[in-house]
């Protein structure tokens, strides 16, 4: 790369007659930056055999000397090729670059972000984890786990003995235990059923007794395992829940596991809550373990997907309703956490995921072409439609494009307009404003005008004083328009120019087509091309052609008065003829308005089934969506009151990270000091710590995981279901709740904050208890070892025991080095801009906790999905004073997490003052490189802020109403009664209008005299 400024002497000039600039240094800039920026351009030094004293050094913004005089020999290049000098004699540095060093620096500026954490987004983390989730730290999870293993045997031992292991039979054997077993759950001996629900339990889990005890575990030395599990028993799960599928168990577990939810909804106190609460997690953890493992390998269990899809009533819809009744468990006798991941795991595996949503997305598009993967800015029609009213007002004679969507003129949204609520008028959307208290569609006959003329105004008088006034600059208003008829090829032959016209043929100027500038004409057919119907767009706008219809009752929300009519006088054919026929057809055509959108080119048949689940799901759901979607933020509001209080940092033991500030599992200033298995059987208050917080974790990852689920397929099914949802979230406080839980978090210390212990974990557990691993507790090499004393002292001020195996001195040398260096809890982190303010690691991080990462991105999306183009949402924002706690969310070095933080960000920006943007010039200069923008993107400075304000309550009001519409239309016997007869009462539209000139034709006796009077009175029509 060359150069930025000019190098010394090389010593291989020859005189000055070598110095003349070559004539290829000046292809791309001027002669100024040819003679001072050009590399090419060899510098006038003398070599050193000839004496010449060297040239000076060039800094920069420093004045340099002169260059020393040197005579011209005949031929050689004249003064000018030195930089001119200043009056002072001194010469100016370069200050700029060329165009073709600034065009190299662009080419090896790096375009990738550095990764600071091994992170990908995933809708779920690697099976083992997601199992190991499942299971809490607790004493009595471990009893239950061992007692399921003893019924096993037990239940094996009466059948075959204990001469033959699982291995030693074939399938026939493990078919008839299988079937012995789902016998039991059907008895009505709480004994006999407990032992079978405790079979099953072991067989999908693996067996691990059987299946781990010579298998190979991974090194749990090594920092970077996650888990302790064995593809042996991966293996085992999947034949535990492949056998149980075959022997037609699935809709019996799905059976049981609905009765065992009855007595926890019954107005009466459960009697033996332990047990019935065993029982229920164990179900539970059957049906769990069958839609992890078909998540897991949906081709290698495509019949067990099948199997579980059929199940009636369907698996979300079942967990929708057990969800939904948290809201009146004020005992939590229930496992809250294990439901919300039962599901959170329904929803995947009946609608689907991410890939899955993609791939729906691209089947039900508009267009065949996905604009999404392109990076050709698109817009939409209704930004299309305001530029085609702006361009129109000032260019009355140029027609642009026809729209997409027939939209009034003054309309700036494409929801209905609400009643007595003028539209704003303003220069973008008329041609001059209306003046104060007169709606903005009155015309311009009844508005003052003044025709602007060529020559400027005369300044105004001077004041009393004798004191001239400050002169004004009057300049044509550019939202005045061409109000002169255009010339076309007409007006070469127009009569009336007098000396004019001699000018004209002197000059030669002819006029061709039409005097509508030619970048007016190119931005409308760019424009025109550009524009892209979504999904959403079309179908809020076929809801918004409902909606008026109806109000204006050209379209009724149903025929109901058809059947009070007595029509046996008329034969089939006057039936049909006057369309009065309620046969099979007819009501075919009426419902297909209200089934599933699959697009208009149709979508295959799971995925159409798909789209029919979330349908249904909708329709279901409708009622128990408040329920729902307060039950999920019971346990963000849970998190942020924990945060709160929380004791101080240095006497909060137990919730400190394992990783402890390390970076790749080394050894930080605080140790994990947890015992093995052995000594887990009486948990220290630290444990218990340690499993309630890592029980909210789960919590929160398995409620943020449905609420993204959920947003996504309602949108993908139809827009206003996706709204009436994020109206849900916004009216339960959605958006102050989330921004509290990020004022009180640190983002970077929660990322850093594990609490999985691989000690505590299930598939430690089962290692164990096979024998695979042979000493409880996981070996660490910063942890001090202690011999087990017999009995721990209760006396806090007693010391701590006496080391009896003196560690290796340099291992107590390097941690201790390694905890007082400065690199060693240094945080990666970066500025507004991406760029790294601390080092970043040589290579990514891989101890950190992966389950608030997905937490914490999925509350920025569910923000994102609640604000994005609501501009009354986004002034919450901006009075929450979002801005300063987002702010930290971008020092950490995630791409998701700072993309959806920025996304913030732009939607609050319009309506953010102009010293807030002068003080976070970097985060708008980041907002314009990471996020993708539109066509006719005015974030940063809006056209008519003012008018977005003003409309922004009155079109979230307009929103509502359409939603409400559309859930009574589609819905009507999910809605309350009283609302229903509501809506009837208000279908007659020319009822209400006559109820509006409020006459009482009861007292008319048939005489319109009085009629008459009062219209002659008030001047009839002609006035």
């Amino acid at each position: 790369m060359n150069s930025l400024w000019p190098s010394r002497g090389s010593g291989s000039g020859s005189g000055s007659g070598d110095a003349s600039p070559a004539p290829s240094a000046a292809t791309d800039t001027g002669a100024d930056e040819m003679i001072l920026d050009s590399p090419s351009v060899s510098t006038p030094n003398t070599a050193p055999g000839q004496g010449g004293p060297p040239r000076p050094l060039l800094q920069r913004n420093m004045p340099s000397q002169p260059p020393p005089a040197v005579p011209n020999a005949p031929g050689s290049a004249s003064s000018s090729q030195y930089p001119p000098q200043s009056p002072g004699g001194q010469t100016q540095p370069p200050d700029s670059l060329s165009l073709a060093q600034l065009r190299r620096i662009v080419a090896e500026f790096p375009r990738t972000e550095p990764i600071a954490y091994d992170y990908v987004y995933t809708d779920m983390g690697p099976p083992e984890e997601e199992i190991d989730e499942w299971f809490v730290y607790n004493f009595w999870q471990w009893v239950r786990l061992n007692a399921a293993n003893r019924a096993f045997h037990s239940v094996w031992g009466k059948m075959f003995g204990q001469d033959f292991g699982w291995v030693d039979l074939g399938r026939d054997a493990h078919g008839k235990f299988v079937d012995a077993a789902l016998a039991g759950i059907r008895s009505r001996d709480r004994t006999a059923r407990s032992e079978a629900i405790g079979t099953l339990v072991y067989l999908v889990l693996g067996r691990w007794t059987e299946s781990v005890r010579n298998a190979a575990v991974p090194s749990l030395k090594n920092p970077k395992t996650k888990s302790a599990a064995t593809k042996v028993q991966m293996a085992a799960i999947k034949e535990g829940v492949k056998l149980l599928s075959d022997c037609g168990g699935i809709p019996l577990v799905w059976e049981a596991l609905r009765g065992a939810f009855e007595p926890f909804w019954s107005d009466d106190a459960p009697q033996n809550l332990q047990v019935l609460t065993e029982e229920l997690i164990h179900l539970m953890t059957i049906m769990y373990m069958a839609i992890q493992g078909t998540l897991d390998d949906p081709e290698g269990m495509s019949s067990i997907e099948a199997e579980l899809l059929a199940l009636n009533p369907s698996l979300v819809h079942f967990m929708l309703h057990a969800t939904a009744k948290l809201r009146w468990d004020e005992a939590y006798s229930l496992p809250q956490t294990q439901i919300f991941l039962l599901f959170w795991k329904s929803i995947l595996l009946v609608f689907g995921g991410t890939k899955v949503i993609e791939a729906t997305k691209k089947a039900t598009s508009e267009t065949l072409e996905d604009d999404s993967d392109k990076e050709e800015i698109t817009a939409s029609p209704l930004d299309y439609h305001v530029f085609r009213q702006e361009i129109t007002s000032k260019y009355p004679a140029y027609i642009p494009p026809r729209p997409v969507i027939p939209l009034e003129a003054e309309q700036t949204s494409v929801l209905p307009q609400l009643h007595h609520h003028p539209v704003r008028n303003n220069g973008a959307n008329g041609i001059l404003p209306g003046p104060p208290g007169q709606s903005g569609g009155a015309s311009i006959l009844h508005q003052p005008v003044h025709i602007a003329t060529p020559a400027p105004s005369p300044p105004p008088s001077p004041s009393v004083g004798g004191k001239g006034g400050k002169k004004q600059n009057y300049q044509t208003n550019q939202n005045f328009p061409f109000m002169y008829p255009p010339l076309d090829a007409t007006s070469n032959s127009a009569g009336g120019k007098g000396g004019a016209g001699l000018q004209d043929l002197l000059v030669g100027r002819k006029w061709e087509g039409s005097d509508v500038p030619a970048s007016i004409l190119e931005a409308g057919e760019l424009f025109s091309k550009r524009v892209r119907m979504t999904r959403a767009l079309r179908q809020i706008w076929n809801e918004r052609e409902r909606f008026l219809k109806f109000e204006r009752g050209w379209d009724g929300p149903d025929d109901d008065i058809v059947d009070e009519l007595d029509l046996s006088s008329l034969t089939l054919e006057e039936r049909e003829e006057l369309g009065l026929d309620r046969s099979g057809a007819g009501k075919g055509k009426k419902r297909a308005d209200d089934e599933a959108d699959y697009g208009p080119r149709g979508v295959d048949a799971r995925t159409k089934q798909r789209l029919d689940a979330v349908e249904a799901f909708y329709s279901e759901a409708l009622p128990h969506l408040q329920s729902l979607v307060i039950v999920l933020l019971k346990q963000i509001m849970a998190i942020a009151t924990q945060l709160i209080n929380a004791p101080a940092p240095g006497q909060q033991q137990g919730i400190i990270g394992q990783n402890g500030g390390r970076v790749n599992g080394g050894p930080g200033l605080m140790n994990n000091a947890m015992n093995g298995l052995a000594k887990a059987e009486v948990t220290s208050p630290s444990d218990s710590d340690v499993d309630e917080a890592r029980s909210r974790e789960v919590a929160a990852k398995a409620v943020t995981g449905i609420l993204i689920t959920l947003l996504k397929w309602f949108k993908l099914s139809h827009i206003l279901k996706f709204e009436y949802m994020t109206q849900l979230l916004l009216d339960s406080n959605y958006l102050p709740l989330v921004l509290k839980l990020f004022a009180l978090h640190d983002v970077q210390q929660v990322v850093e904050t594990k609490l999985d212990r691989i000690e505590h974990s299930f598939f430690y557990f089962c290692g164990s208890r096979a024998g695979a691993i042979p000493n409880p507790g996981l070996p660490n090499a910063a942890i001090t070892e202690f011999e087990e004393d017999e009995e721990e002292s209760e006396d806090d001020a007693a010391p701590p025991p006496i080391k009896r195996i003196r560690s290796p001195e340099g291992e107590v040398a390097a941690a201790a080095q390694q905890a007082t260096s400065p690199q060693t809890n240094q945080r990666p982190e970066v500025d507004e801009l991406g760029y790294p303010v601390n080092p970043l690691p040589k290579e990514p991080i891989t101890d950190f906790s992966r389950r608030n990462f997905f937490s914490l991105i999925n509350y920025l999306r569910v923000m994102q999905k609640i604000c994005k183009h609501k501009a009354h949402r986004n002034l919450l924002m901006v009075q929450y004073k979002s801005s300063g706690i987002l702010r930290k969310s971008l020092k950490v070095p995630q791409q998701e997490l700072r993309l959806y933080t920025l996304k913030l960000f732009k939607n609050q920006v319009p309506y953010c003052g102009r010293k807030w943007r002068q003080t976070n010039m970097r985060v708008i200069t980041a907002v314009y490189l990471h996020c993708r923008p539109e066509l006719r993107d005015e974030w940063l400075a809006g056209s008519d802020v003012d008018a977005e304000v003003e409309e922004a309550l009155p079109l979230e009001q307009a929103l509502r109403s359409l939603t409400h519409w559309f859930n009574m239309r589609r819905y009507p016997e999910k809605m309350a009664k009283d609302v229903r007869d509501a809506m009837r009462e208000e279908q007659d539209f020319f009822v209400r209008e006559l109820d509006k000139l409020e006459v009482n034709w009861s007292e008319m006796d048939g005489d319109d005299a009085s009629v008459r009077l009062d219209w002659e009175h008030e001047g009839g029509p002609w006035g």
